[in-house]
Parts: C-alpha cells; sequence; structure tokens
C-alpha cells in the first residue's frame, strides 16, 4: 500500500509540475515546471518498470498476488517485467519430491485380522503447474507452502491409501499360500503397484505421483514368531525331502548288485571313488592305487 501512495503522490507532482510548465506567464517558472514534471514522470517510469520486475527461479511456479488475491496466471521461471510495483510472488517448488517413511518414521498400518504393522514405504511426486494457484488459494496461509502441501494433500492421501490395500492381508496365510503351490510369488509384490495407481487417481489434476515403493513391512511379535516357524518347517521338510531322495537312489544301487560278495562292494566302491576321491574302499590302504596298480 506504501508504493501506491508515493506513487500516486509522484503523479500529482508531476501533474502540477505540467501545470506550471503549461500556465505559468513567466518563462522561468514554465521552464521549472517542466523539468520537475519531466525528472518526476521519469521516476515514476523508472518505478513501474524496476519496481515491477519479478524473478522466478529455475523449477519453480511463480504465483503472483495483488491486493489480496491471485493476480493472473502462473509464472514461469526466469525474468518477468509486470509493470506492477505493488505485486508479490511466491515460488513454489516444481521439482520432484521425495517423501520417505522408514525407521521410527515408519508409516503404521493396520493389516487383516486388525493386526498392528509398520510399513517402510517411499512416494515421489510433484505438483501440477497448472494446479499451483488453486493449491496456493486452499493452503497458502496456514505455513510453509511446501510443507503444507506435503502434509495436507500428499502424506494424508497416502497413509488412507495405504491401509485401504493392506486392510485385508494376512501375511501368515501368504506364506502358506506360497509355499503351498511352491510359487515365487507374494500377494505382496502387487501392493506397490496398486498404491501408486490409487494415488495417480486419487490426486490426479493437482498432483503427479512418479513411484511408490513398499520394501518391507514389519509385524507385531506374535506374527514375525509365526512367519519363523513356518519358514523352519519348511527348511526341514526340504532336507527331509533331500534325504528321502538319497536313499532311494542308494536302495536302487544296492538292488542291482543283488547278493555282491566282498569283492563286488570294493569294485562298486573304486567306481564311486572315481568320481569320489575321498572315499576309502581298500580296508586297512592309504589310497585306493595300491589296488589299481597290483591289479595290473
Amino acid at each position: 500500500m506504501g508504493i501506491i501512495i508515493f506513487i500516486i503522490f509522484l503523479s500529482l507532482v508531476t501533474l502540477v509540475g505540467l501545470g506550471f510548465a503549461v500556465f505559468a506567464r513567466e518563462s522561468s517558472t514554465k521552464g521549472i515546471g517542466a523539468v520537475v514534471a519531466a525528472l518526476v514522470g521519469l521516476s515514476v517510469f523508472l518505478i513501474f518498470l524496476f519496481g515491477g520486475e519479478q524473478s522466478v527461479p529455475v523449477k519453480s511456479i511463480g504465483i503472483p498476488q495483488a491486493f489480496g488475491t491471485i493476480s493472473g496466471g502462473v509464472m514461469s521461471p526466469g525474468l518477468h517485467w509486470t509493470f506492477q510495483p505493488w505485486m508479490s510472488v511466491t515460488n513454489v517448488d516444481e521439482t520432484v519430491q521425495t517423501t520417505t517413511f522408514e525407521g521410527n518414521n515408519a508409516l503404521a498400518v493396520r493389516i487383516g485380522g486388525q493386526q498392528s504393522a509398520v510399513a517402510d514405504a517411499t512416494i515421489q511426486w510433484q505438483i501440477n503447474p497448472d494446479a499451483a494457484s488453486s493449491l496456493y488459494q486452499d493452503y497458502a496461509n496456514q505455513g510453509d507452502l511446501m510443507t503444507t502441501i506435503t502434509d495436507a494433500v500428499v502424506v494424508r492421501e497416502f497413509k488412507q491409501v495405504v491401509n485401504e490395500v493392506l486392510g485385508d492381508y494376512n501375511p501368515i496365510t501368504d506364506v502358506q499360500n506360497v509355499s503351498g503351490v511352491n510359487s515365487a510369488t507374494s500377494q505382496f509384490t502387487s501392493f506397490g503397484p496398486t498404491i501408486l495407481a490409487d494415488m495417480q487417481k486419487d490426486l490426479a489434476g493437482r498432483i503427479t505421483v512418479k513411484s511408490v515403493f513398499l520394501p518391507k513391512i514389519t509385524y507385531d511379535q506374535a506374527v514375525e514368531s509365526a512367519l519363523q516357524s513356518i519358514q523352519t518347517a519348511n527348511a526341514n521338510f526340504a532336507i527331509a525331502t533331500e534325504n528321502v531322495k538319497t536313499a532311494g537312489q542308494q536302495a536302487n544301487q544296492y538292488q542291482k548288485l543283488g547278493n555282491p560278495t566282498l569283492s563286488q562292494l570294493v569294485a562298486q566302491c573304486l567306481v564311486e571313488a572315481q568320481k569320489n576321491p575321498n572315499l576309502q574302499c581298500i580296508p586297512g590302504a592309504t589310497t585306493n592305487l595300491m589296488l589299481s596298480g597290483s591289479s595290473k
């Protein structure tokens, strides 16, 4: 408001000077009036020129305001001559923002069976330039603009979507199903893409959601213990299956020999020793080479 009053004052001085230059009877008075009008008029022009200069940084969106309201469209990065010295510009960051939830700041979620868990998650997003003005109108008077947009728009919606997607997830059932069908695909792998699609849909037009990462969910102790028990049981089952397979192979080999003599057993051992040099086939000998040498 001060700059407007000052410009009005200079404009009046210019008009007075012009009045003297036109209507004064003495030539000296006319000259003084003309000089004053010219100098003050030039000052007013320079105020409009340089006072209306606005600069928007790289990767930013300029929101022009005048008299308590947004004035015109958004400004792109660079220098702008507005010729409106009373105008102010708020710069909004247009770079890709990364909001991360991990460690002590992990995202609290409620999964299937009303069980509590915490999720490590990251979302990358960017303000849509066409929506910068409306976002400014909605959140400009609530503190730092970018912080407010992050908390009130992105984080709030992200928490809602994550809890909706994970609301029916039972990790114990998921692990049991994967183990039962011997599949490498878990229900967990679909959560990231689903959350991304839902966020893009919900914030379309205002916020561009670039990516969503959901690398890990930490469950309460009861669920973690159950998952560990399942993994241990699966490992034991795999070992037992391999032992049964090995025993069957050995039984087939002995069946082929029928009722072997000692010489047949030694001969069979020497055959297997070609693949496993650690086998000791000759009782009391330090190497199997003695037998092969003597046999020649």
